[in-house]
């Protein structure tokens, strides 16, 4: 059965499945000219401790199928605060049983808890999450580029 719960990054970087949850969420997410992703687990730890981050985690019995991070802060162009998914992930195993669109949710709710007055999701050019995001009430704002600076 489906379970979604809050967690602290520490907490997900201690499941035993978020190893291979975040192979393949570079497998299929990463953008091309950065580094291989490395997440940085004293980073998130300390990001954690500011009060920033909200995480849940999506579990089927033991196992993490999927994760959510966010990042709330005040934006210093609009003066409120606004909450940034900066990871979002659910297993392609695991993509029919709802827990992408009850992770997002669930910070939803959070977001709003915290006085945030939006949630923005960034999802990779062409993929599902492009897809999806409109059909679950998300509107298309602004296009992200990307220049490497070691091009």
């Amino acid at each position: 059965m489906l379970a979604i719960r809050p967690c602290t990054a520490e907490e997900l970087f201690s499941e035993p499945m978020f190893g291979s949850l975040v192979a393949e969420y570079a497998q299929e997410s990463s953008i091309t000219g950065l580094p291989p992703v490395n997440p940085q687990r004293e980073l998130y730890q300390m990001l954690d401790r500011s009060g920033c981050v909200t995480a849940f985690a999506a579990h089927v019995g033991d196992d993490l199928v999927g994760f959510i991070v966010a990042l709330t802060s005040i934006n210093p162009h609009y003066g409120v605060k606004i909450t940034a998914i900066e990871s979002y992930f659910v297993g392609a195993k695991h993509r029919s049983t709802g827990a992408g669109m009850r992770l997002l949710r669930e910070v939803e709710k959070a977001a709003k808890t915290n006085g945030a007055t939006a949630v923005l999701v960034s999802a990779p050019s062409g993929g599902r999450l492009a897809e999806i995001m409109p059909r679950v009430g998300y509107h298309e704002t602004n296009r992200i580029f990307f220049w490497g600076l070691d091009d």
